[in-house]
């Protein structure tokens, strides 16, 4: 087994007009690639870390599709990414996907890609786990403030809100779907509420597939900010203090439970998600899979 990762971190935005630059993202990637080493026995050599400037769109593309393909049966890659994320929509308009926002104008990566990339694995083959630290993480979620410097989502528009309400049925999550229709209408409804922000209620029953190709630990739910302390992500400081407890063994239920539990040291406003394959999601965080199935 070879364990893989790319850590994506991003404060400087100077390069984007549509996303304010963050304060701590660049330490949340630097912090992870130092835990992957520390406590999971990564290689060093086989952890590729990209912040601000030099992750543009073209080089994280580039290094996540370098590592899948080295990739064999058994192996383990870990993508990491702490910076602003966005959505849009697919070519049927009530379908929303989520993008990770690069630091290079126009650089957004969506989750429709990752599954391009991801389309020759198969959901037996690699263990392919997503560490999202940004807005729109676990989803679209409510317009963010425009005022907070610390959430990590680019603004939306009083038209991006009342389209996304008007339309939306579907939200898609970062697992590596090559079918989506068995997460059709995960959206019961959305509405706008008068001060801006959306009504959302979900169908979670929808929310996890046996297609997925990859593991999703998101930092808030669909309806929800994600936020920061000024030195980590609120998402990434709890991930690190649960795994610095656990002896670096746990299995990712018993990781949701104590981060959303860790969590609340810091905000009361995430609620941290996993979603992902059912089967898969009872065996350990970042260890090869222990059984095909």
């Amino acid at each position: 087994m070879v364990q893989r990762a790319i850590c994506v971190g991003i404060n400087d935005y100077s390069a984007r007009s549509d996303c304010p630059s963050l304060p701590d993202a660049r330490p949340d990637a630097e912090s992870w690639k130092s835990l992957l080493t520390d406590a999971f026995n990564f290689d060093a050599g086989n952890v590729a870390l990209l912040t601000d400037g030099a992750a543009t769109r073209r080089a994280v593309l580039a290094t996540l599709t370098e590592v899948l393909k080295q990739s064999s049966a058994g192996d383990v890659v870990c993508f990491y990414f702490a910076g602003h994320g966005g959505r849009g929509t697919g070519s049927d308009a009530s379908t929303y996907y989520e993008s990770i926002c690069c630091a290079d104008a126009g650089g957004d990566i969506t989750d429709v890609e990752i599954n391009q990339l991801a389309a020759g694995l198969q959901p037996s083959y690699v263990n392919f786990t997503l560490v999202l630290d940004s807005c729109h993480s676990g989803g679209v979620f409510d317009p963010p403030d425009p005022a907070s410097a610390s959430l990590r989502a680019k603004p939306w528009s009083s038209g991006d809100v009342q389209q996304f309400a008007s339309s939306c049925k579907t939200i898609v999550p970062h697992v590596c779907l090559a079918e989506v229709s068995g997460m059709q209408g995960n959206i019961a409804g959305a509405a706008c509420n008068a001060d801006g922000t959306l009504r959302i209620s979900i169908n979670e029953d929808l929310n996890f597939s046996d297609g997925a190709k990859a593991t999703l630990l998101a930092a808030c739910r669909y309806d929800q900010n994600a936020g920061s302390t000024g030195s980590h992500g609120y998402f990434t400081q709890a991930l690190i203090d649960t795994i610095n407890q656990c002896g670096f063994t746990i299995t990712h239920p018993d990781l949701l439970s104590r981060v959303r539990q860790t969590i609340g040291n810091y905000t009361k406003a995430q609620t941290p998600q996993l979603r992902g394959r059912p089967v898969r999601l009872g065996e350990n965080f970042l260890a090869g899979w222990t059984y095909s199935i």
